[in-house]
């Protein structure tokens, strides 16, 4: 038995995706907790808004965690993943707890499938001016989807990427499918 599992298994879907190229395709799951690590990492801490007159107000996003998945909402029914997050703005004095969801989309981007998360409907309330959405001006938060890299392999180095061909929500996590493609690295 091998001490490197891992190994044995990257060494045996190099092989396949080598041998047969329509076969080697690998399912990545994000349950809320890989989520939850991913947007420590990847969502904004703070966003500045431009207002008029050379003003802007910085919107802070603390604690952005993940509490769960909606498969069924959306305008096409891509789902919302459901989080809490707290929002200040310290310009207008508004430290607040709010409950966003985050639409999953996927996208052609230069003949290449990507995924990433987008805010839809983030209510602040104001006191002089009512509920303003603020989720405009919250940038996307990309997924992992092109990733690369190279195995040293009996036979020489080898070049794997993925390629995503679909991105589903489900009621516990979001599943990501990819295409492998190996070649011979240069």
């Amino acid at each position: 038995m091998s001490k490197r599992p891992g190994r044995t298994l990257l060494g045996t879907l190099l092989f396949l995706s080598a041998a047969y190229p329509a076969a080697a395709r690998v399912d990545v799951t994000l349950d809320a907790a890989s989520l939850n690590d991913l947007l420590t990492v990847m969502a904004p801490s703070e966003v500045r808004v431009p207002l008029t007159e050379g003003r802007s107000v910085t919107l802070q996003l603390h604690d952005l965690k993940v509490t769960g998945f909606d498969p069924t909402e959306g305008q096409k029914q891509e789902g919302f993943v459901l989080t809490s997050v707290r929002l200040k703005v310290p310009e207008l004095s508004v430290d607040m707890p709010l409950t966003p969801r985050l639409s999953l989309q996927v996208a052609d981007k230069n003949g290449k499938k990507v995924a990433f998360l987008r805010f839809e409907k983030v209510l602040v309330p104001l006191p002089f001016t009512g509920s303003v959405d603020v989720a405009p001006l919250v940038p996307v938060l990309p997924l992992p989807t092109d990733t690369s890299w190279t195995v040293a392999a009996e036979s020489g180095n080898v070049r794997v990427r993925t390629v995503l061909t679909e991105a589903r929500m489900g009621a516990k996590n979001i599943r990501l499918t990819f295409d492998l493609e190996a070649a011979k690295a240069p």
